[in-house]
């Protein structure tokens, strides 16, 4: 096949591929609600742990990390022995996220992209460095409960991880490749510009990173928090003492 052509069915099939946005499929599927008009209304991971908790933040996650790394990893395998095997991966991940940010089926309303380009680089032969930087980003949203921080930190520290490892190992095609790379990361952080607007001027909203979890301990214990809005308070009941002169 033409390499012209095959870089052009990439690019299609894993626009496609990223337009399928689980935060929407699981809100609506599984609690009948529509995570847009809850609420920051993106549909992503933190809107998603915000609103139902962080079992179902969770699972929004590790569908968004397993669509984009496999399908880059398909990719990957599909163009074996065409020296194009690493670039073609990356480039497949550009067109995901592309996919998941700018989705033609909602207006090209989409998310933040965060999960979809973190399934790329675990899927990547940097996985063990996404790995460490992963577990750093939840350390940092227990502590301070900014869950933008984390995905900066995440987004650089992979970035640069991956053009390091480029240059040091000769990869073909390398500059390429760090261009696509950065050019990801940049999109990602630019996605989030009201996120460090509101950071700069410390009104970003807290991800109830540690609330959620206390909460899914609870009801695993059975014990059901009950909050003082949700429970309706019996009218009081008037009673009336007729005067037996008054008759």
């Amino acid at each position: 096949m033409n390499i012209y052509l095959a870089f052009f069915l990439i690019a299609i099939i894993s626009y496609f591929i990223g337009t399928i946005n689980f935060a929407r499929i699981i809100a609506w599927h599984g609690r009948r609600k529509d995570i847009t008009k809850l609420g920051s209304g993106n549909p992503g991971t933190m809107n998603m742990l915000r609103n139902f908790g962080f079992v179902t933040a969770f699972a929004t996650m590790l569908a968004e990390v397993f669509k984009a790394g496999l399908c880059c990893f398909i990719v990957k395998i599909c163009m074996q022995g065409t020296g194009y095997e690493t670039l073609a991966y990356y480039f497949s991940g550009l067109f995901v996220v592309l996919g998941f940010d700018f989705p033609v089926y909602f207006n090209f309303k989409g998310g933040k992209g965060v999960a979809c380009l973190a399934g790329v680089f675990f899927f990547s032969e940097m996985w063990w460095v996404a790995l460490i930087l992963f577990v750093v980003g939840v350390i940092q949203i227990a502590i301070t409960e900014y869950g933008s921080v984390s995905s900066f930190i995440f987004i650089i520290g992979m970035s640069i991880a991956v053009t390091v490892n480029a240059f040091l190992t000769g990869i073909p095609n390398t500059w390429a490749i760090i261009v696509i790379v950065w050019g990801l990361a940049i999109l990602t952080i630019l996605k989030h510009h009201e996120n460090i607007r509101r950071l700069f001027k410390g009104e970003e909203k807290k991800a109830n990173f540690k609330s959620s979890i206390k909460k899914m301990f609870k009801k695993q214990r059975g014990v059901e928090e009950i909050s003082e809005d949700s429970v309706e308070s019996e009218p009081e009941t008037e009673i009336i003492i007729e005067d037996k002169e008054d008759k």
